[in-house]
């Protein structure tokens, strides 16, 4: 379904903001973060959503980003559509008040979900959508999915084109980063940071990007929608990953790995029967595909 900026402002501001008389009207260029205005929090499960909008910017990282890998292929991607996404990781109280279950390894209402597969992180969104459409909040052709690896990596930016989306530093990151540290007894663990968490932390512990998301890098890699595949470097447009595949894209790092795997660039996958105490989602609110 093609929609105008203006089209999805108007169609979302009264069919998810309960009629209120304020259009919602995102900023456009690249590297603003999304107007104040423009979010709003699913009924019954306070979650809150922010919008995304439209615009140009590079996915991958030079040669000279350390702990570089070999398809962080650099290239200009531009999203021609606006979107929604999560603020927060999906927690397990949220899971629960639409799954009815909670598969996670570490309890906590305010922790995120975690161990469940990529088809059970889209199970969630499916069994959301069908609930908000039944309830009239949702304008037509538009779902509640995963976020594609490229609006991921957008969102993830906020505009920054740095190893992180809070510059360059690992002496920073314990301030913004959940990772293995000085508390955890795993392989690899960086014993000279402290981020103040041995396994996952209560979501919104860590400071916001640019764009008022929060634990993009870390806590819990977060399912993504794409088939793994490798980029080529021209230019595109709206990428979604190869049609067909063996593996399933996951972002962000974790609190179990080292910084280097939560750099904005980073691309994991795995078999998407995946289930893990180190692997979640955030919530994505886009046309249907």
């Amino acid at each position: 379904m093609s929609m105008n900026k203006q089209t999805v402002a108007t169609a979302l501001a009264v069919a998810l903001l309960g009629g209120c008389s304020q259009e919602i009207t995102p900023e456009e260029p690249t590297g603003k973060p999304p107007a104040q205005e423009s979010s709003f929090s699913i009924e019954g499960l306070a979650m809150e959503m922010l919008w995304c909008p439209a615009g140009t910017f590079w996915t991958g990282s030079p040669d000279s980003e350390v702990g570089r890998d070999f398809d962080e292929v650099l290239r200009e991607v531009t999203l021609t559509s606006g979107f929604w996404l999560g603020k927060h990781e999906v927690t397990q109280a949220q899971w629960k008040m639409i799954m009815g279950n909670n598969p996670s390894h570490f309890k906590g209402p305010k922790l995120p979900v975690e161990k469940m597969s990529w088809e059970g992180a889209n199970t969630f969104c499916s069994k959301l959508t069908k609930r908000e459409r039944k309830a009239g909040r949702l304008p037509p052709g538009w779902a509640y999915q995963l976020p594609t690896e490229a609006q991921w990596e957008y969102a993830c930016r906020a505009g920054a084109q740095t190893s992180w989306n809070f510059g360059d530093s690992p002496q920073a990151a314990p301030k913004h980063i959940n990772f293995a540290d000085n508390k955890s007894n795993l392989e690899g663990a960086q014993k000279e940071y402290d981020d103040g968490f041995e396994y996952t932390a209560p979501v919104g512990s860590f400071p916001a990007n640019a764009w008022g998301f929060h634990e993009m890098h870390g806590n819990v890699f977060e399912w993504c929608s794409d088939w793994y595949g490798q980029y080529e470097p021209e230019a595109t447009r709206d990428p979604s990953g190869p049609l067909t595949g063996t593996e399933r894209i996951f972002r962000g790092g974790c609190w179990a790995l080292p910084m280097v795997f939560s750099r904005s660039a980073r691309r994991d996958k795995h078999l998407p029967i995946l289930e893990s105490g180190f692997l979640g989602l955030r919530l994505c609110l886009r046309p249907e595909q």
